[in-house]
């Protein structure tokens, strides 16, 4: 790199990286909400990644340390340095899951939270069917963002180009007046 600064692969990283730690938050929010195993090994996977941008990140950082920018770079090792903070965190919180820790207390606070987290089944009458999120708007149609669909035995989380089918599950979180749009594009009140 001959002391440039590859400020494409720091921006890529860090959005990676805020990406991740947002979506483990969400996952293990939800684990704990449905006491699922399978979305709290999800966190503790999705950890391992955050471990490995975190360092990518410091590894582009301390090469561009004898640059001028150098001391701007800090910022970014801070950031990084948080973010893997809130990782950690979500993984406490899903570890709760494993130890059956979840006190009813808990399912009632997330009941009275701003945002709620839903989980429902794609009908076969449902208006998703071979569509994407950003086919449908969801979150502009609906308020709710969609962060996790189970197709089978699989936990998609990753979803830009992700076409919609029958039986999938969808998580979904965003204000309570949503979860009725959202129900209708599942095809719920056809149902």
């Amino acid at each position: 790199m001959n002391g440039e600064i590859d400020l494409w692969g720091i921006k890529d990283i860090l959005v990676g990286i805020k990406d991740t730690s947002e979506l483990m938050i969400d996952l293990a929010y939800t684990s704990l909400l449905y006491c699922n195993e399978e979305i709290a090994g999800e966190v503790f996977d999705l950890e391992k990644k955050m471990d490995k941008l975190n360092y990518k990140l410091k590894l582009i950082t301390l090469r561009a340390a004898r640059t001028e920018e150098a001391e701007k770079l800090i910022a970014i090792i801070e950031i990084a340095n948080a973010a893997e903070l809130i990782a950690d965190a979500a993984l406490k919180i899903a570890e709760n899951v494993f130890r059956e820790k979840i006190h009813p207390i808990f399912v009632d606070a997330m009941k009275e939270a701003d945002e709620i987290i839903i989980k429902e089944t794609v009908n076969r009458n449902s208006k998703m069917i071979n569509k994407t999120v950003r086919e449908l708007k969801i979150k502009t149609n609906t308020g709710m963002h969609i962060f996790l669909v189970k197709r089978g035995n699989d936990y998609i989380y990753r979803l830009d180009n992700f076409k919609f089918k029958e039986n999938d599950i969808i998580f979904a979180e965003g204000p309570e007046d949503g979860k009725k749009e959202i129900e209708e594009l599942l095809g719920m009140s056809e149902a």
